[in-house]
């Protein structure tokens, strides 16, 4: 089976979180005898085709000087699109220039099936390209694009032309499936109800699970002087919702010897740290910056707590199901996330993790302190974190993507030869 994956992110280069998960998924289906080619958009510097390890890459450019380009990275495509006037002006290129190197690999390459990644404008793309075609049409949404879709003009025309040109639709979690539903017409929602399953992107959970040799070596080695370590890792975006995390710091360092790991990059690290100074916390709050998957893994191990802060912004975006929250549970980690999204669909408050209500320090400064004061309960909240991650690995994961491929090719050739 020759697979086309369509992605507006993807890593750049070895060690890149951009988009990391549709590489890891990408890579467990090439696993599977599956050839997997990747179509993602271009990135200054990088190379317009390459392999990387069994996938087979193509970079699209969609913008002149390429060094222009800045509509896909840094703060995410919504992010840029939204605070920036040339990735604005950029989006109608993109959308063309994927659409067409889209066409072009289709022919030379006898796909037979694409895979998207997001609703826009991937999914677009893979509903045209399935009708032109008549190949076989799997669309994962994740959240954001259907947070964008929201606020678009001829919305639901848009998703209802989608849905008909889709022939499988995975999202990542109950609540997104909730807010898709509400953007597709009245007569289609039945039909797009039994084309869809619910399931989140995956975490390989044996590289979670390493103990570490020398706690005091390696605290040392990462600056961590405190007995407890509380922990963030996402991008430094007003959707994570860390300034709430910040601010429950204030009451936690009045109570415990305790330092906060903010590991991440983005648009607003330096409004944060200026807040930290501000209330003259640096001693407590440390910024690791952008962390490749060793030192993630290393952070979780050496963490009591993963703190998952995340809001509603007052455009509406959020989260769908944060990878980093499988990686928590993988790793055994009690975690303390915010009641939005899909987080529910995995978090169960009081089993194994706390939720709390977006945009409350309070309320996440009582339930790190609950757990700092219970190492009984941090302990079961542990143990059930393991047990729960069993459901997400990403070889469980796979396997029901490789089912919908099959099922899907086996149609494809009944029809053919029918």
């Amino acid at each position: 089976m020759n697979m086309l994956v369509l992605t507006s992110s993807f890593p750049r280069y070895v060690g890149d979180s951009s988009g990391n998960f549709v590489y890891e998924l990408s890579k467990k289906l090439s696993e599977k005898n599956v050839k997997i080619m990747v179509l993602c958009p271009h990135h200054p510097n990088s190379k317009f085709r390459e392999n990387v390890n069994t996938l087979d890459v193509f970079r699209f450019p969609y913008f002149f000087p390429l060094s222009c380009q800045k509509l896909s990275h840094g703060g995410g495509m919504i992010y840029n699109w939204k605070n920036s006037y040339i990735a604005k002006i950029q989006s109608p290129f993109f959308f063309f220039s994927e659409l067409f190197y889209t066409m072009k690999i289709i022919s030379k390459e006898k796909i037979l099936l694409i895979h998207c990644h997001w609703l826009i404008p991937q999914g677009l793309v893979g509903a045209i390209c399935k009708m032109f075609f008549g190949i076989k049409h799997v669309l994962t949404v994740h959240a954001g694009d259907v947070f964008s879709l929201e606020r678009l003009p001829f919305k639901m025309k848009i998703t209802g032309f989608i849905m008909k040109n889709t022939d499988k639709i995975v999202v990542v979690s109950s609540y997104i499936g909730e807010r898709m539903l509400d953007l597709v017409p009245k007569d289609l929602k039945e039909n797009v109800k039994d084309k869809m399953a619910i399931f989140p992107m995956g975490v390989t959970r044996r590289e979670y699970q390493h103990l570490v040799d020398d706690d005091e070596k390696l605290k040392s080695k990462y600056g961590i002087n405190s007995k407890y370590t509380l922990l963030f890792i996402g991008r430094l975006v007003e959707k994570k919702g860390v300034i709430y995390l910040i601010e429950a710091m204030l009451n936690i360092i009045s109570q415990f010897d305790a330092n906060l790991i903010i590991c991440g990059k983005g648009p607003l690290r330096k409004d944060l740290e200026k807040y930290v100074k501000e209330k003259s916390i640096e001693n407590f709050v440390k910024f690791a910056g952008f962390i490749n998957n060793h030192d993630k893994r290393n952070y979780l191990s050496l963490s009591e707590i993963l703190i998952v802060p995340s809001i509603i912004t007052q455009s509406g975006d959020t989260e769908g199901l944060p990878v980093v929250v499988l990686e928590g549970l993988a790793a055994g980690k009690p975690i303390i996330v915010s009641n939005v999204g899909g987080i529910k669909d995995v978090i169960q408050n009081g089993y194994n993790g706390f939720i709390v209500e977006p945009k409350n320090p309070e309320q996440i400064a009582e339930k790190i302190s609950e757990l700092l004061n219970n190492t009984h309960l941090r302990a079961k909240f542990s143990e059930n974190a393991l047990d729960t991650s069993k459901k997400y690995d990403w070889n469980v994961i796979v396997e029901k993507y490789v089912e919908i491929f099959r099922e899907l090719m086996y149609r494809y050739t009944i029809a053919k030869y029918d």
